[in-house]
């Protein structure tokens, strides 16, 4: 998000805003329309359809509608019609925020000036990530056929102005450009929106014909509530203006951000875990704290663009901060930790080692753990001293791969102190490699086959993102691309190759590939992949043996539909076709875990998922390969069949590791 999130708006700011702002004038002047010849209600038809076409645009794929000057035009006057214009912007202007899940939207013109200087106002509520955001949409009517379009945006939270801010990026908003392209005249398809059937709320007030869209409502706590059964934990971040220093080229609010983003889309699912930060919205104000996120139990990465929006501006008021920490936490016997990170000491003349005292004695094994960032000794002594009193562990980092190294301990230690879970009969393991793909690179260890940078990216939940295209990521192809090949030596014994990954069904036929790997030609691995057949998408897991010479491969493999018997009784029925969409759907949102295992001589692949059902974990082991000799490096594969061409296969990987199972 950008700037500083206003306490309130002037009420003379809102009615002047079209005196104010160059671009809404002149259209009104240029394009001669007449706003009373246009009904008000058309022009919050319009703003409901252009936020509905931005979310088809980026949940289709296609990027944000405006980085796309043809799909914009219909909606915005032309000179706002620009290509990549969010991207130069650096945010979405729609969501006021980097990322989005809506849970409700309320579109409805203006009570008090419908209709301001000949120009119409519409007003946008939504709940983006828990955060209520507030916008004045100015709508002005253009040529040819008087129709409503979008000249302006502006956001109540963060006080800007869509015409402002790209008039900064040097685009000319005062150009005449004579008839302009609207939804009736477009010439060219437009998606459906709102109009095409959401219902609006029964108790709207009168001429405000709000669309709600079915979600939380406001005063609800965001997230699931508190889980019972997990340990709380508070995020307080430090975003005073010396944040912006870097450290190694880098600047230190860049690191924290990618660091605690990282750790929140690992922490265990069952963590009750909130987000505060200081002096992120104003310049020397010392009450400037502000709880972004109460603990709760949210869904994987909801706290993510929170995290991303802080940005430093202010003072340091630690004090404070873990005073209000108290009144954060949820009153109860659970075990809460506190994780500080800060690059500075307090500058509000509160004393931090008191109210650290005060907050350790405010629960039941609450601690309170601090990260002092780039800090000299005498920093990092007076810094101390709120661990110390917290019943916590002060962690001192100096460079980012120190800090990042700090936050994952830190959040580790709070774990110990977390109610232990009945424990699930299975033999333990000792972790003799791992690899989180929090970034921002991968581990040394690691070397890349046909390497595609521009189709792998880390995350901010703390991830490997990878597209597969084309006809070259096959697991059998030595030009497969993007193959993740770890130079890490294997035990002798006994193993596990375990990988934690999501698979996003696009072409219906991705498949990701666990192996052992000499070459294409020379590998044994676990595969699990998709196959479309008439009723449906079946899922299968192989165990496969590739040997011979690269002219002529020789595959020998064991395949398991797991829909035709192991977790779906078939799915041409649709009961079974029910269940089997709904499996194939949890491998996006949830993911799943394959693994390649070595007991003695032989080998077989395994598959572990969450069922979407019950719950509970669902698993299928094929039969076993016997190896006299077992060579080959661990490598990782995120493809497709043939069959999938052109198509374009996503993948997110989110752990790997080795693991030594112990009697």
């Amino acid at each position: 998000m950008t700037a500083a999130i206003m306490m309130g708006i002037p009420a003379m700011f809102r009615q002047s805003r079209i005196a104010l702002c160059g671009l809404t004038t002149t259209l009104a002047v240029v394009l001669g329309g007449n706003a009373h010849a246009q009904d008000v209600n058309a022009a919050v038809a319009l703003v409901e359809q252009f936020i509905t076409a931005h979310k088809t645009h980026l949940d289709s794929m296609q990027g944000p509608l405006l980085n796309d000057a043809r799909a914009a035009a219909p909606y915005v006057v032309d000179v706002l019609a620009v290509d990549g214009l969010q991207g130069r912007l650096g945010f979405d202007p729609v969501y006021n925020a980097q990322d989005y899940d809506i849970s409700s939207i309320e579109v409805f013109a203006d009570t008090d000036a419908p209709i301001l200087r000949g120009a119409a106002q519409v007003r946008v509520e939504l709940v983006n990530f828990g955060q209520r955001q507030r916008f004045l949409y100015t709508l002005v009517p253009v040529q040819p056929d008087n129709a409503w379009q979008i000249s302006d945006v502006y956001s109540e939270n963060n006080d800007w102005s869509l015409a402002d801010l790209a008039s900064d990026l040097g685009i000319d908003l005062r150009r005449d450009t004579g008839s302009e392209v609207t939804l009736q005249n477009a010439g060219f398809p437009i998606p459906c929106a709102f109009a095409c059937g959401n219902p609006t709320a029964a108790d709207a007030e009168e001429g405000q014909e709000a669309v709600i869209v079915p979600g939380m409502e406001e005063g609800d706590l965001p997230g699931n509530g508190i889980n019972p059964d997990g340990r709380n934990l508070l995020l307080i971040l430090d975003a005073s203006g010396s944040m912006w220093g870097q450290m190694e080229g880098v600047a230190k609010i860049t690191t924290a951000r990618q660091a605690l983003a990282g750790i929140v889309g690992d922490l265990d699912p069952s963590t009750n875990v909130g987000l505060m930060a200081y002096g992120h919205r104003r310049e020397g104000d010392c009450s400037d704290t502000e709880v972004l996120y109460p603990v709760a139990n949210y869904a994987a990465g909801r706290l993510i663009p929170a995290i991303e929006g802080i940005s430093p501006l202010g003072k340091t008021p630690i004090a404070n901060a873990l005073e209000q920490a108290a009144s954060v936490m949820p009153k109860s016997g659970r075990s809460s930790s506190v994780l500080l990170i800060s690059d500075g000491l307090e500058t509000c003349g509160g004393d931090p080692c008191a109210a650290a005292a005060r907050l350790a004695e405010s629960g039941i094994d609450t601690r309170v753990h601090v990260v002092g960032f780039d800090l000299n000794e005498e920093e990092h002594s007076a810094l101390q001293c709120i661990a110390e009193n917290g019943n916590g562990t002060y962690y001192p980092a100096n460079d980012a791969q120190s800090f990042v190294a700090a936050v994952k301990e830190a959040v580790r230690e709070s774990e110990t102190a977390a109610p232990v879970p009945t424990p699930v009969s299975q033999p333990s393991v000792e972790t003799v490699f791992e690899e989180t793909f929090d970034g921002p690179a991968l581990k040394a260890e690691w070397r890349v086959e046909n390497p595609i940078p521009e189709l792998t990216a880390f995350t901010p939940s703390g991830s490997l993102f990878v597209a597969a295209i084309g006809e070259a990521p096959h697991f059998q192809k030595a030009e497969a691309t993007n193959r993740f090949v770890l130079d890490h030596p294997l035990p002798e014994g006994d193993f596990d190759l375990v990988l934690d990954f999501k698979l996003n069904v696009q072409t219906m036929r991705e498949g990701v590939t666990l192996s052992l790997f000499n070459a294409a030609h020379d590998q044994v691995g676990a595969h699990m992949w998709l196959d479309p057949k008439g009723c449906g998408i079946l899922l299968n897991l192989s165990l496969l043996r590739i040997s011979g010479t690269e002219e002529d491969p020789e595959k020998t493999s064991f395949d398991t539909n797991l829909f035709g018997g192991p977790w779906v009784d078939g799915v041409c029925d649709a009961e079974g076709r029910a269940r089997g969409d709904a499996i194939v759907e949890a491998l996006g949102q949830d993911g799943a875990r394959l693994l390649l295992k070595r007991r003695g001589r032989e080998i077989t692949a395994s598959v572990e998922m969450r069922d979407p059902a019950t719950g509970e974990t669902l698993g299928y082991t094929t039969e076993s390969i016997t190896m006299l000799r077992l060579s080959g490096a661990a490598s990782v594969l995120g493809g497709h069949g043939h069959k999938a061409v052109p198509g374009e296969s996503h993948f997110e990987f989110d752990r790997f590791a080795i693991e030594v199972p112990k009697s």
